[in-house]
């Protein structure tokens, strides 16, 4: 069997998805996972894991998909695991950051964890008030840039909340000795529910923080 995950977008409607899926049962796939990423403007942004028996059949899948009035394929990408389950991936990397015993790992672990489940380009940690890159996973922009940008947009991004120049980056505050999330991903849009994931991620990994400084 091979694993896509689809980003498609389609109206806002009853029956929409089961179109889809009806499409997807039409080439012998399996619609084994689905989560919303955002609702607006009569449209849905639906992210889709679905099995074809082969990957032969994937031309043809999204030939089918598109035959739905009102959706279009934004994206497409290989699962590289078979076990991948789009709605635990957050809850997973909140394990792994609850896990860290050391304050250094810690950090480590939220970029490196954040850049892989969401796909993005780069995800940093950076310290604005020793001005240095404290971790970083993917292609990270220069150190001096991620900090002027962390410094630029700290006013408005303090305790938690996210400042966003674009919607393919933003920075989060992380209540922690000046430090900040930055998230960027070039070839798509970051939609509302996967801001709200790493942010509520970053809250997981400040508090933590904060615990493991006290010891």
């Amino acid at each position: 069997m091979a694993r896509y995950i689809l980003r498609i977008w389609l109206d806002d409607r009853p029956g929409a998805l089961g179109q889809v899926a009806s499409r997807i049962g039409s080439v012998r796939g399996d619609l084994v996972g689905i989560e919303i990423l955002e609702r607006g403007a009569g449209k849905a942004i639906d992210e889709i894991v679905v099995e074809i028996p082969s990957h032969d059949l994937l031309d043809l899948l999204i030939r089918e998909i598109h035959e739905v009035d009102g959706v279009d394929v934004e994206e497409v990408r290989e699962s590289s695991h078979n076990d991948y389950d789009i709605r635990l991936a957050p809850l997973e990397v909140a394990t792994r950051l609850l896990d860290c015993e050391a304050e250094v790992l810690l950090f480590v672990a939220l970029s490196s964890n954040i850049h892989a489940t969401f796909d993005l380009s780069y995800a940093a940690v950076v310290d604005t008030d020793g001005e240095k890159l404290v971790s970083g996973s993917g292609e990270v922009a220069s150190e001096p840039w991620l900090v002027a940008f962390a410094k630029g947009g700290s006013a408005r991004a303090e305790l938690g909340d996210v400042h966003s120049q674009n919607d393919d980056m933003f920075l989060i505050g992380l209540d922690y000795h000046g430090h900040y999330l930055i998230c960027h991903r070039k070839d798509r849009p970051l939609r509302a529910l996967e801001r709200s994931q790493i942010w509520m991620l970053s809250r997981i990994c400040s508090q933590h923080a904060r615990r493991l400084s006290k010891k």
